[in-house]
């Protein structure tokens, strides 16, 4: 069974990794084995099932990693998490030799297995376990470590805060780096807690209220006395980390986190960005950094021990989902023959001059996401804005949304099986432009009825088809259907060859038209075609498809910028050439292209007698051009560029295609 989208969002905000997911749980699991049963996880107050049955095995033994001596007795925890399905979770007890066994679990290699062990009320995380295909058993060993309740072993080195701004409050997740420099566990039992001390001491900001750790819960050793944290442990061997989250509310537009660490603490504290300004003298802003999809300021310093002084100042904000709007959606993607890979980019606008904050639980603007979507992740990189999952499998954006552009990214993986693919989006809002990317690949048929194709987008190594809608309405939906071909296949040899030898053939055909003697018709229709013309048009047909090889990635840059100049350089060449030529024509007032008719004298008292045709000078080899037949009556006028006598009617040369002056 494949996970619901609400669960998806709701894994990616936690922003946890799965394997770190499974050992918190596994964690809590084993905690709650001395009371109450955990809860299955989204199912509050369920018992936790089952692990999926299967022919598979899990075995191994609990012992000592002091001297390698059995531990009986020890409860042993298995928890499983399929590919697609139900997480489960087992339970046995050691034998008398420190053996355990989980029989019958299944053995899919696609399923993860975490196993702990409780030893003197301490959890310990064991082997993460995933089958080989055909494997049946596994076997593995589980190390605990003797228990101290000792605290001078542990060392805080590092204190990080994250804040983060929702309106009213400030919520901060801090993480306490705590070093242990023995070789046992440091833990006081809860019956012990009243007379040992614990094994760290953390002051909180005196306004801090709502403290929680992981998934709601505190850690098992930790309690909470107002603003002091007591951490009873387990504190291993190595380093340790305390989780904890908590609010502090804004007062007069500042938060008060003013604290009381220990000396030589290092401390970082990250500031969201977009309006917020932290007060802290004795912390050093460092750059803006991204953290969980939303930006932040970072500011590092050191704990000179006793209080240290710092604030937030928190701009006015205000509950007005009327100033929130969509500015542009751009969504870019690629196909290939497993999954459509996208990331979008919603332009989110706020009218005024003050943040925006949702008000109650009602987000300020709601990001629908793509059917079995998976792989999810999403934030707001140049700001500190909220982001929640809703009940319907919808991003919710809570704020607070500064004035002007926010950008909100999201990023997901579609499942896409055989040789067509439909993406549909639809929005929460209206959307004046939608404009889709997807990369080319040679082998894509898109089409859509709401967008609009537009010239492709070239990036460095990319070509992007390019299609866009405009005024988007809400829940309307924009969709393309995605049709790939398939590769041509390569033809035999054989066919080829003689594909090849029927080109050539073509190709002499062209090569050798010249010299076969033209049909008087072809001649006329020929030279009735100006030669700068025919190269003007061959000019604009090369410009064109150099254009589109460029587009389409055909060509390189660094020989596409020469080709184009060259062909426009020539283009020009012919224009000012036509130009020359008109204005010659126009002063000598001839027909374009020819000299004039020569001039003809007059005998004294007779009539006007026709000029000789005058013949150019014989090519080598060749014969003389024809003069005008007769002695001494009218000729029919000759070419006045070749001197061919021309057929009765011809208004052309069928020779030289020149225009034939009237008789």
């Amino acid at each position: 069974m494949s996970r619901s989208r609400a669960r998806a969002l709701a894994d990616a905000l936690r922003a946890a990794a799965r394997g770190t997911a499974c050992a918190a749980w596994l964690a809590l699991a084993l905690a709650g084995s001395a009371g109450a049963q955990p809860a299955a996880p989204g199912r509050p107050g369920a018992p936790p099932p089952d692990v999926p049955p299967g022919d598979g095995a899990i075995a191994g033994r609990v012992v000592r990693a002091a001297d390698g001596a059995p531990v009986p007795g020890s409860e042993v925890v298995l928890y499983a998490l399929p590919a697609d399905g139900q997480p489960g979770l087992r339970r046995t007890a050691t034998a008398s030799d420190g053996g355990f066994a989980f029989e019958g679990v299944d053995a899919d290699p696609r399923t993860t297995y975490l196993l702990g062990a409780r030893y003197e009320g301490v959890s310990y995380p064991g082997a993460r376990v995933q089958f080989a295909a055909g494997e049946r058993r596994r076997d593995v060993e589980i190390r605990v470590l003797e228990v101290t309740a000792d605290p001078s072993a542990a060392a805080p080195r590092e204190l990080r805060v994250r804040l983060d701004w929702t309106g009213d409050r400030l919520v901060a997740v801090e993480s306490l780096a705590v070093a242990n420099r023995g070789d046992r566990t440091v833990f006081v039992a809860p019956g012990a807690r009243r007379r040992s001390a614990p094994a760290v001491v953390l002051e909180l900001p005196a306004e801090a209220r709502n403290a929680s750790g992981p998934f709601g819960v505190l850690p098992d050793g930790v309690e909470v006395d107002g603003d002091t944290v007591r951490w009873y442990g387990p504190l291993f061997p190595g380093d340790n980390e305390l989780s904890l989250t908590y609010e502090v509310p804004v007062r007069d537009g500042a938060a008060d986190l003013s604290r009381a660490l220990p000396a030589g603490l290092k401390l970082t504290v990250l500031a969201p960005s977009g309006g917020p300004a932290l007060e802290a003298p004795a912390l050093a802003e460092g750059e803006a950094t991204v953290e969980g999809g939303r930006g932040y300021r970072p500011f590092a310093g050191e704990a000179g021990g006793g209080r240290l002084a710092l604030s937030l100042r928190v701009p006015p904000a205000r509950t007005d989902p009327e100033a929130v709007s969509l500015a542009e959606v751009r969504v870019i993607g690629e196909l290939d023959a497993a999954a459509f890979v996208g990331r979008e980019e919603h332009v989110i606008h706020v009218a005024g001059d003050t943040p925006v904050v949702a008000g109650g639980d009602a987000p300020l603007l709601r990001i629908a996401v793509p059917r079995d979507a998976s792989d999810l992740r999403f934030g707001t990189p140049a700001s500190g804005t909220q982001l929640v999952a809703l009940g319907d499998g919808a991003l919710g954006v809570m704020g607070p949304l500064a004035p002007g552009e926010t950008v909100l990214e999201l990023r997901y993986r579609i499942p896409a099986g055989g040789e067509a693919f439909t993406l549909a989006r639809r929005f929460g809002a209206h959307v004046p432009l939608v404009s889709f990317y997807l990369a080319d690949n040679g082998q894509l048929d898109v089409a859509s009825e709401r967008l609009h194709r537009r010239r492709p987008i070239r990036t460095p190594d990319r070509t992007y088809l390019h299609f866009e809608a405009f005024e988007l309405a809400p829940e309307e939906t924009a969709a393309l259907r995605i049709a790939t071909r398939s590769p041509r296949r390569e033809l035999p040899r054989a066919a080829t060859l003689v594909l090849v030898a029927f080109g050539a053939g073509l190709v002499a055909l062209f090569l050798a038209a010249p010299l076969r003697p033209q049909r008087p018709e072809s001649a006329r229709e020929a030279a009735a075609e100006d030669p700068a013309e025919r190269e003007r048009r061959a000019l604009v047909e090369a410009l064109r498809d150099l254009e589109h090889d460029f587009e389409t990635g055909k060509v390189e840059a660094a020989d596409y910028e020469p080709l184009r100049a060259a062909l426009r350089a020539r283009a020009l060449e012919l224009l000012e050439a036509e130009r020359a030529a008109a204005a010659r024509d126009a002063a000598r007032g001839g027909l374009p292209g020819h000299a004039a008719a020569p001039a003809v004298s007059a005998p004294a008292g007779g009539t006007p007698a026709p000029a000789a045709a005058t013949a150019p000078a014989p090519e080598a080899g060749g014969a003389p051009a024809p003069r005008a037949a007769g002695g001494g009556g009218a000729a029919a006028p000759g070419c006045s560029a070749c001197g061919h006598a021309p057929a009765p009617g011809d208004r052309f040369c069928a020779r030289c295609g020149a225009r034939l002056l009237a008789a």
